[in-house]
């Protein structure tokens, strides 16, 4: 009688080598052990299955190779052993070989790729290992599969610097990328040799322009929609706007623009229509779809959802054609077991966990949910079908299609809730109701842009007939998603404030800066940061927070660095209290938030020095400059200062003030100056207050902002530092400390460095 354990592993055999890799990959990863105890133990494992013929030997010892896998692909990689070497400075290399990604330019005319080495000359020592680089460079703009010779400096991917900051570091390990090559400006960078290899790869990306331009065809007047539709068949979403990427996400939808098994499974039904509309046999449809399936996984990127989509489609469509009827568990686990194959890291890539659960939650829920709606929708069962009315036959019919349809709905969203909740600290609410039209929607955008692309090989003309086809379905799909993120409760944040009675978070951003303080389940913002700084990294860590809005906000003066991403902030929740500077400047970007606060009809509040703003019981600002009448000229000389006060402890912000305004509260408010924690922004002279001032203020501890994207040349006076040493006041720098955290408990104060842990408790 065969046991239950080893029925399970026969009928879903894929389920337990799934299980085995995972199993095996954690380990390896929780685990600081090297490489020889998992293949001891493989071989172990192997022996005793080998005499035993039980099942769990031969999982244990597949768990134990993939833990070897593991440790080779991660710690022990030829990349990992040089980020080693990258943390030595000022490390000169030269590197030759092809360019593994589509390049991508960043500010300031500099290019971004992937880089996979032939050669990697390292002070006078070549290494042939083939490694994965990211390299930073200026030029001329290369194409996928160019031979090129790279000069520059070997230098560790930087660590994330603040909280909510997407972690670039470890989105890179997972691709095995663990250093990148930075080169000076017009210096360093050869193109050796146009198309030299990944000839598929290149082919792929020519296709991909060719779609996009055939899809842009007739409706080039309407970027929106344009971008919509590109984005919906080859996954880009660059050009999309921020705010309509907003509402796609809060309605459960922005899996429209991840290439994923929704679009597989589309363009797999599509091509097996077609196929079989013109008389083409079953096996010849599989063996065309296959290839079509994994060609279009590489034209929208070959990111891992949709080789994952294409190779549980492939292994379906396979059974089809085979003598065993193909079950989909097993063909999705085989699918997540042969990416793991590929690549052990992809475990731990959210793309990869979601794409795989959520497909894994239709698979297990989707049909329960159908029969149980199913029957709602059945006619008096004691009536025989022959005898049903048109009435009832048309009721049956259209319930059983909205049975379906809701059931696949349903169990999609319960299967991602977990990881949603996890990763994005949201539960989209209307996303049940949105995806039963979209995606109907959505096979018909896909199914049209298809069309339309062979239309694009006669002539652009007959695309633009199909793609205005396109425009209509496009502006239905853009007001279904519209009007359902504007429903009441139309998505959830997940998150809480600090539990601490007060809590201030300096962010740390290259010539700019936001602080963030929370009190009372009540949050502020002093500066908001760029618009980049805020979409990136400030309105992440508020919704870590639970909130997509703040109770107030302070700007301090027009600097776009510091308030740049004011009307982002603003537009984004219920308006806040807003606090600004009486004095005016000629910032551009000050005056657009004017103009916007005007023509929204949203107040803001002028303070003076020696006004209070109370937040909490327990914690209010003051305002300490600028004083009524201040005949300043310069707009940092304008700069708000502002006290955040606790019983517990008092931190000064500065912003961007100068010497003058260090004279000025001299003069005006000596005795108001005392404070537990200084915090520093940079006044254009660079000076820094002196002796008096800090005498004045007497910190136990001073913050200094980090200006310039390259902080090496922007040094701290070390004759300043020390004589703050001397005077045992801790400085925290935040070219080194990063982001500044600052836990105000009931019986004191912490302050630690987000990035080098540096503490200071009081």
């Amino acid at each position: 009688m065969v046991g239950e354990s080893s029925l399970w592993l026969r009928r879903w055999p894929f389920a337990g080598l799934l299980f085995a890799a995972t199993l095996g990959i954690v380990s390896a990863s929780l685990a600081q052990i090297a490489s020889t105890f998992f293949i001891g133990l493989a071989v172990m494992a192997m022996g005793v299955w080998v005499w035993k013929r039980k099942s769990a030997w031969l999982l244990l010892s597949l768990a134990a190779a993939f833990g070897v896998l593991q440790v080779w692909q991660s710690r022990e990689s030829a990349s990992a052993l040089l980020a080693e070497m990258a943390k030595s400075s000022d490390l000169q290399v030269t590197a030759i070989g092809l360019i593994a990604s589509p390049p991508r330019l960043l500010a300031k005319n500099r290019i971004r790729f992937d880089l996979r080495t032939e050669s990697l000359e390292i002070q006078g020592r070549i290494l042939k290992s083939e490694v994965k680089v990211a390299v930073i460079a200026t030029g001329e703009v290369p194409r996928c599969g160019d031979r090129v010779k790279i000069r520059g400096i070997l230098e560790p991917i930087s660590a994330t610097r603040n909280p909510g900051q997407l972690d670039v570091r470890r989105v890179l390990a997972l691709r095995g990328i663990t250093f990148e090559i930075k080169t000076s400006a017009g210096e360093g960078f050869t193109i050796l040799e146009r198309a030299a290899g990944f000839r598929l790869l290149r082919a792929a990306d020519s296709c991909s322009k060719w779609m996009e331009a055939t899809l842009r065809e007739g409706i080039e007047g309407d970027p929106v929609v344009c971008d919509l539709l590109v984005g919906m068949v080859l996954g880009a979403t660059s050009d999309i706007p921020d705010s309509l990427q907003d509402q796609f996400r809060e309605t459960g939808t922005f899996h429209l623009f991840s290439v994923s098994g929704l679009h597989v499974g589309m363009i797999a039904v599509i091509f097996w229509q077609a196929l079989r509309l013109v008389g083409a046999s079953r096996r010849t449809a599989v063996f065309v779809i296959i290839p079509a399936l994994f060609f279009y996984a590489l034209i929208t990127g070959w990111k891992p959802s949709s080789i994952r989509a294409a190779g549980m489609s492939a292994i379906f469509l396979l059974g089809m054609i085979s003598w065993r009827q193909p079950m989909a568990i097993n063909s999705l686990c085989a699918a997540g077991f042969l990416i793991l194959v590929q690549s052990t890291n992809e475990l731990f890539n959210p793309g990869f966990q979601l794409s795989f659960v959520v497909v894994a939650g239709i698979l297990l829920f989707a049909t329960p949910i159908r029969d149980r709606l199913r029957k709602k929708v059945q006619p008096d069962p004691f009536i025989p079908i022959p005898l049903w009315t048109h009435w009832q036959k048309w009721g049956h019919t259209c319930g059983e299609g909205i049975a379906d349809a809701v059931s696949v709905s349903l169990a999609a969203w319960i299967g991602s809730l977990p990881l949603t909740i996890f990763y994005f600290h949201m539960v989209s609410l209307s996303a049940l109701l949105a995806n039963l039209i979209i995606i109907p929607l959505a096979f018909g955008i896909m199914a049209t842009a298809i069309i339309a692309l062979a239309g694009g090989l006669v002539g652009g003309a007959v695309a633009a007939v199909f793609n205005n086809a396109n425009w209509v379905l496009i502006k239905l799909l853009l007001l279904v998603v519209q009007a359902c993120a504007a429903l009441p409760g139309s998505s959830v944040l997940f998150g809480s404030l600090d539990k601490a009675p007060a809590a201030i978070t300096i962010f740390d951003f290259a010539n700019g800066g936001a602080v963030a303080a929370e009190s009372g389940n009540r949050l502020w913002l002093l500066d908001c940061g760029s618009a980049r700084d805020f979409k990136n990294t400030i309105l992440p860590w508020m919704r870590e927070r639970g909130r997509d809005s703040v109770d107030g906000f302070i700007v301090s003066h027009g600097d776009a660095r510091r308030m740049g991403g004011a009307v982002s902030l603003l537009g984004a929740g219920r308006p806040p209290h807003i606090v600004d500077s009486p004095l005016g400047d000629r910032s551009r970007s000050r005056k657009q938030l004017h103009e916007w606060l005007q023509k929204s009809g949203i107040p803001k509040s002028l303070q003076f020095a020696g006004d209070e703003i109370d937040i909490h019981p327990s914690a209010k600002w003051k305002i300490l400059h600028p004083p009524l009448g201040l005949g300043a000229g310069l707009a940092d000389d304008k700069a708000l200062v502002a006290r955040f006060e606790t019983p517990q402890a008092r931190v000064l912000f500065l912003s961007d003030s100068g010497p003058n305004t260090f004279r000025n509260l001299l003069e005006t408010r000596p005795n108001e100056l005392a404070s537990d924690i200084l915090v520093l922004g940079h006044h254009h002279s660079g000076i820094l207050p002196d002796a008096g001032f800090i005498e004045a203020v007497r910190p136990s501890v001073i913050v200094v902002s980090r200006r310039g994207e390259f902080t090496e040349h922007e040094q701290v006076d070390p004759d300043w530092a020390q004589w703050l040493h001397g005077r045992g006041i801790s400085l925290f720098r935040q070219d080194e400390a990063g982001a500044v955290l600052i836990h105000v408990s009931r019986t004191g104060y912490e302050v630690q460095g987000f990035l080098n842990g540096q503490k200071y408790h009081k």
